[in-house]
């Protein structure tokens, strides 16, 4: 039987069911030709590190990480259980040779720092009169500091404010987003390793138009969310977890970039915020939620 870890900091779904629904595709049955051992956490990183140490005592054969915490401490817990990735930028560092991976780790990335630019002008394009930003950063994650600086060089260019706001833990975030709404920021952007359920919640309560870069946000409530087709992605890490299970090397297996992006618009949302979206800008949405 296959033995397939899975460790995933932040929100577990949809990715969890993601990755096995196109593991069933391949022909993979939980229980009878694959075993998954399944770990979730938050972005702190001696719970990820318990977490990958417990994955890398399973000896599984691959092992797949979702976002950059987890992918950080699972390249820290082996050098030799192949390891496949969900969500590392091209910026982190954590793979050198992108066309022949090195080491034990290789997978996919959705152009995550790239979209954070993308985000501050959406939200000057749904809110026109936008001139300061908050930004919810997760401190935990190491992928915040690539974030921050993508969104400052956005919105210099869009000659819009920021304003950071650190979050040290998920408890925080009630807190975070009631300093936003006291410095008057016309939106917010929300790192995506984040809780994005509360955060969607917690944005309309305050009344912040508010986007990351997981469709789930939108899902979950929160105004827009602009990110890599998950679906997709999915079906290409059960892809790479196939080949490694069926003996390919690693260092086979480039690195690759999602080819699918999409914009999700929660209209219920907009409506519940006073904000009236237009009919060009919606046409360009590739879902309205109603």
């Amino acid at each position: 039987m296959a033995r397939v870890g899975f460790l995933i900091a932040g929100d577990a779904e949809p990715s969890w069911s993601l990755f096995r629904k196109a593991m069933t595709a391949l022909g993979y049955v939980e229980g009878q030709s694959v075993h998954y051992e399944y770990r979730v956490s938050d972005a702190n990183r001696e719970r990820l590190a318990q977490h990958a140490e417990a994955l890398v005592s399973a000896n599984p054969n691959v092992i797949v990480a979702v976002r950059t915490p987890a992918i950080t401490a699972l390249k820290a817990a082996t050098s030799s259980i192949p390891v496949i990735f969900n969500g590392l930028a091209p910026e982190g560092g954590i793979v050198k040779n992108f066309a022949r991976p090195e080491a034990n780790l290789t997978g996919f990335h959705g152009a995550t720092s790239m979209l954070f630019g993308k985000c501050i002008q959406l939200l000057r394009e749904i809110k026109p009169s936008t001139r300061t930003v908050g930004v919810l950063l997760n401190a935990p994650d190491p992928f915040h500091v690539v974030m921050r600086q993508e969104v400052e060089a956005a919105a210099q260019v869009e000659q819009i404010d920021i304003v950071p706001q650190m979050v040290q833990q998920p408890s925080e975030l009630n807190a975070a987003f009631e300093a936003l709404a006291h410095r008057g920021v016309d939106g917010a952007v929300v790192q995506p390793s984040l809780p994005l359920r509360e955060a969607a919640d917690l944005a309309v309560r305050h009344g912040l138009p508010a986007i990351s870069i997981r469709r789930e946000f939108a899902d979950f409530g929160g105004l827009v969310s602009i990110g890599a087709d998950q679906s997709e992605l999915y079906r290409l890490l059960a892809g790479y977890a196939d080949r490694i299970l069926k003996g390919t090397p690693v260092i086979e297996l480039p690195v690759q970039m999602a080819s699918r992006f999409e914009v999700v618009v929660n209209l219920k949302t907009a409506r519940a915020l006073g904000l009236s979206m237009s009919p060009m800008f919606l046409g360009r949405a590739d879902e309205v939620i109603e």
